[in-house]
């Protein structure tokens, strides 16, 4: 749609200007009486880069299209991976394998609930402007986001309140039974531990310096993603007991004891990696899949792990109060979400900060 900005002029022969210069017309709107001047209104294209900036703001918004490309976006996406593979290669892989553990962790969301009856509304790659997208005939919306940063599936009715479609209702989240949702909402975290230990197999499997039988293969797994959750619970309860010291080691610029691995000490690990044995980005993926799913399995809000308290105090309440149909209002508990929130953010900007005064070097 072209922008267009008018102005209105008198026919004065003072006036300058070229016919050229803009496209007239008479306005009938305006009465004109005997010795006056005729009025004009002058329409005018807004300039170029104003028309790419308003077509920029508008593309993504025209929910009722089947399908939806932006090139100017693909193009941009484009040149900021193959820029960032190109100079720094290490990152680019570890934001691809980050991106592929979440992906999985939402595809397993989404297959669970389409299983048990609901109706996901959109399902992306990335978060941002939409870059390319697809309607399918149930009213599933996917594709992908400007920003790789992850993904997320959209599940309706996740809250009480929430208001949707009549038509839709019956496949919600909220209409579902309470076992039915936790089943959808461990199907994420849970897949994110299945991976681990496939990625874990894998790598014992090819290695040269490990016994590929299969019980030794299997065992190991097992212990390593036990090792890999005791060590994950064992860190957040040392970050959240000794916030303090860790909050005055990074104020003051030093390695705190307790440190978590940022997304800059992922991409300095798989450098190190891509440089030297690259079969132990296998372990890393595994590692990092693992930590995903024990991390959303916490027991607060917003994480999957509060998402399943809920359903099963329901439960508990619903038999106590003898409501089968009870359910809780989790807007209630929003404050508590926002500050876990903004925990986690605070955490991820000081781990980065740390990894940038301290870069992880990997044992020999």
């Amino acid at each position: 749609m072209r922008r267009l900005q008018t102005e209105t002029v008198t026919d004065d022969p003072a006036a300058t200007g070229s016919p050229g210069d803009a496209v007239s017309q008479a306005d009938p709107a305006t009465p004109s009486t005997p010795g006056d001047a005729p009025t004009i209104t002058v329409v005018r294209r807004d300039p170029a880069p104003v028309r790419w900036w308003v077509a920029w703001r508008r593309a993504g918004r025209a929910e009722g299209r089947r399908r939806e490309f932006h090139p100017v976006r693909g193009a941009v996406l484009v040149a900021a991976v193959v820029a960032l593979a190109v100079v720094v290669p290490g990152a680019a892989v570890f934001l691809g394998m980050l991106v592929g553990l979440i992906v999985v962790h939402e595809a397993a969301h989404y297959v669970v609930a389409r299983r048990c009856g609901m109706r996901p509304v959109e399902f992306f790659v990335g978060f941002g402007p939409t870059v390319w997208s697809a309607r399918t005939r149930d009213g599933l919306r996917y594709g992908l986001k400007l920003l790789p940063a992850g993904g997320y599936v959209k599940i309706p009715g996740m809250g009480p309140a929430e208001q949707v479609e009549s038509s839709l209702e019956p496949f919600t989240y909220r209409a579902a039974s309470r076992g039915r949702r936790l089943a959808v909402i461990l199907a994420g975290p849970l897949s994110n531990l299945v991976l681990a230990l496939v990625l874990f197999a894998l790598y014992a499997a090819t290695s040269p310096t490990i016994d590929p039988t299969p019980a030794r293969i299997v065992l190991g797994s097992f212990d390593l993603l036990w090792d890999v959750t005791t060590g994950t619970l064992h860190s957040m309860y040392g970050l959240v007991t000794g916030a303090g010291d860790y909050a005055a080691s990074v104020a003051g610029g030093q390695a705190p004891d307790q440190r978590m691995l940022s997304v800059v000490g992922g991409a300095q690990v798989t450098d190190q990696l891509l440089a030297g044995e690259q079969g132990k980005l296998l372990v890393m993926a595994g590692l990092f899949s693992a930590s995903v799913g024990i991390l959303n399995l916490l027991p607060i809000l917003p994480l999957d792990g509060g998402h399943a308290v809920v359903v099963v105090a329901e439960g508990v309440l619903a038999r106590i109060r003898r409501r089968p149909t009870l359910q809780l209002d989790t807007r209630r508990l929003q404050p508590v979400a926002l500050a876990v929130v903004g925990a986690f953010l605070l955490l991820g900007v000081s781990s980065m900060w740390v990894d940038v005064l301290h870069p992880v070097q990997l044992a020999g």
